[in-house]
């Protein structure tokens, strides 16, 4: 086909210009910005305060129940249900679907899980088999979630092609969102809850039923914080008072470990339990990286050997140690550099029933369930009150006829058709037509005197039903003890989960220094004039750049102290200097300026008590050793104030009694004791020396 040849001079922009509409551009971009994060808070990443589900949970679990696929159903492709919710309820990835399908489903993930699966599910450092070759189907807890939306409890609305209905939410016979935690990341904020025992949960729901004035502290008498799948021990319980109070904070969660004796000396020290997080996969991977790294840098000594061993679902990472070396030496270590101790921030961000968001706390949290159990059992009593109506409006025409039931089937009998028969029987029974369209739907075996009895029973039950229901409706206090009476009934169910693992603790974080996390072993240092150091064993010679300057024994928990002639002071651990492997080449000494000369040097425990900095243009300067603490940040510190064009040409240790002389290039010189130069804060600039 030949192309259709464009005009010569091409498309002329401006011949459209009066279908253009001029925006400024600020405007249009923040109105579409706002459309988008609005969509991506109510429709994809925050979970719901009422049934602690975010959209894709719930339509795979309301996708599951139009299924009927119950726990007594056999199991079902997960792709089947992936494809299905997909199609029909979240027009978004598959394997997203299949991901948040596969984690309702993990026992590692949630404390109660709400799907039943068949298949490899996955671990903490392993993703699930594809949705091709696993099953699934409702677990109790789901269905507990769903009990009763058949009922038109909850309100619905049309699916994104309006080809079905799906639910805003679910009828949560229980607080999931507390029992398995919550998380969400959107536009602009996030939401992340910790699970929670369900017996305790249960505990506290039902204390604020009894007692709508109880506040938070009353509630953690019973719920005294967070209970996490895997065990493992929270060590700021002091500050979960202050969380759940304002719905803001940090979580503080360490693993679990234990140190075995091999004899001769040595210790291996084996880690159990990792900390949970709401990202699981590769937690073991992950620590054994940090570690190995840290282990490289020099920030963790006396580790000899790091295996994985975990498997099925449990871990176990060995640590081998060097002899001498107690397990529990390194733990500081681990601690810091590891995720063997994580900190997970609170943010109770949570959509409420009109899908805004609001920032809960513990209190309103459990009253916004309870406020929606409510609502449900309103709406259903008020469902089943239309019911009962309509039942007893047709009994009392079926009472009605029967009166004298020879009458009534001769009124039959003898008409000619069902809206003569229809007519008849209303004018003689004063009852209307859905009424006697009821009484010619009944078959002869209704028409005994047995059924009138059972029709006269099932009314007077019905109507003891219907004022029970009624006055239900009319008494808060009793809507909200039936809240209580539902929730006693859900709690039997959790008697298969396992109890709390989680310890709450209160725990002063350990400042702990590089030197007490390293094994201390003797090593020989050199430093050049240029400050390039390097470590080796003691008793061998490092290979650098230049001669070096200094060389010295010491140990690999010593700190390191070099000054320069820029008046910086420099100091590290000799543990972090790098080694002398033949494959490493010397390294610039921490944060030093490459142009800066090194001028002295100590190790921490020489330290001068007292210092004297000579400065080229024959100022001096006296500090004491005492102000001269730290250093060990990247560029040091300074120790005196140098003029533009000025350094420091000597840095000398000296004491009261020790005359000092300095000398001139030209050959002047001055002698003095240090007595008479008055010792000056770091910051301070020099006196004229000479």
């Amino acid at each position: 086909m030949a192309r259709t040849k464009k005009p010569a001079g091409g498309t002329n922009l401006f011949e459209f210009s009066e279908n253009v509409v001029a925006l400024p551009a600020a405007e249009q971009l923040d109105r579409d910005y706002f459309a988008y994060a609005e969509q991506v808070i109510q429709d994809r990443a925050v979970p719901s305060a009422l049934d602690g589900l975010k959209p894709v949970h719930r339509r795979i679990l309301w996708d599951m129940w139009t299924q009927r696929l119950l726990p007594d159903r056999p199991f079902v492709k997960t792709a089947r249900v992936t494809g299905d919710t997909m199609a029909l309820y979240h027009p978004h990835g598959n394997q997203s679907i299949a991901d948040a399908l596969v984690r309702l489903a993990q026992p590692f993930s949630n404390l109660v899980p709400l799907l039943d699966f068949h298949g490899n599910m996955g671990s903490p450092d392993f993703s699930a088999a594809a949705e091709r070759y696993t099953e699934t189907r409702l677990g109790k807890f789901g269905v507990l979630l769903l009990d009763g939306i058949d009922q038109g409890i909850v309100p619905m609305v049309a699916n994104y092609e309006g080809s079905t209905q799906e639910p805003v939410v679910l009828p949560a016979a229980f607080p999931n969102l507390l029992v398995n935690g919550a998380n969400g990341i959107a536009v602009g904020l996030s939401s992340y809850l910790p699970p929670h025992d369900p017996r305790e949960v249960c505990a506290a729901a039902k204390m604020l039923i009894d007692n709508p004035k109880a506040m938070v502290d009353e509630l953690m008498t019973v719920l005294p914080g967070p209970s996490f799948p895997s065990p493992c021990t929270i060590t700021n319980g002091d500050e979960l008072l202050d969380i759940y109070r304002t719905g803001q904070g940090r979580v503080t969660v360490r693993g679990a470990w234990t140190v075995e004796d091999l004899g001769r000396g040595k210790q291996q020290l084996v880690i159990t339990s990792l900390p949970y997080a709401d990202t699981m996969l590769g937690s073991t991977e992950k620590f054994v990286g940090m570690l190995a790294d840290a282990v490289d840098a020099g920030d963790v000594g006396g580790v000899t050997s790091l295996n994985d061993e975990s498997s099925d679902g449990q871990v176990r990472i060995t640590i081998g140690l060097a002899t001498g070396v107690a397990g529990e030496q390194i733990i500081p270590a681990l601690l810091k550099y590891t995720n063997l101790q994580v900190t997970n921030k609170v943010q109770m961000h949570f959509l409420d029933e009109h899908g805004i968001v609001r920032l809960y706390n513990l209190r309103t949290v459990l009253k916004a369930w309870i406020d929606h159990r409510v609502r449900v059992i309103v709406t259903r009593s008020e469902n089943r009150l239309e019911r009962i109506a309509e039942r007893l409006h047709r009994l009392a025409g079926y009472l009605a006829v029967l009166i004298d039931i020879d009458e009534t089937i001769a009124i039959v009998r003898t008409s000619k058709t069902r809206a003569i028969a229809r007519e008849r029987l209303c004018a003689r029974w004063e009852i209307d037509e859905s009424q006697a369209n009821a009484v010619l739907d009944l078959n002869l075996g209704q028409l005994t005197e047995d059924a009138v009895i059972e029709f006269q029973r099932e009314s007077e039950e019905l109507k003891k039903e219907a004022a029970r229901l009624q006055a239900l409706l009319a008494s808060p206090t009793k809507l909200r003890r039936q809240v209580g009476i539902e929730l006693d009934e859900v709690v039997p169910e959790f008697d298969g989960v396992a109890l709390r693992v989680t310890d709450i603790v209160t725990e002063a974080q350990p400042r702990v220094s590089k030197a007490a996390m390293v094994l201390d072993t003797p090593a020989t240092v050199a430093i050049d004039v240029n400050g390039w150091a390097q470590a080796s064993r003691a008793g061998t010679k490092a290979k650098l750049k230049l001669e070096p300057l200094f060389t010295f024994d010491t140990s690999t928990a010593a700190n390191l102290v070099v000054i320069t002639n820029a008046g910086q002071l420099h100091r590290t651990l000799v543990a972090s200097v790098p080694t002398d492997k033949p494959t490493a080449a010397a390294s610039l000494f921490t944060g030093l300026d490459p142009a800066a000369k090194v001028l002295g040097w100590w190790i921490d425990e020489t330290f001068p008590t007292d210092l004297l900095y000579v400065l080229s243009d024959g100022q001096i300067k006296r500090t004491s050793g005492d102000d001269l603490v730290g250093g060990d940040r990247k560029g040091g510190i300074a120790t005196v104030k140098c003029a533009p064009g000025e350094e420091v040409v000597a840095v000398l240790p000296f004491a009261d009694d020790t005359p000092l002389l300095i000398v001139t290039a030209q050959g002047q010189g001055i002698r003095f004791l240090p007595d008479d130069v008055r010792p000056m804060g770091r910051s301070a600039s020099g006196v004229r020396g000479i």
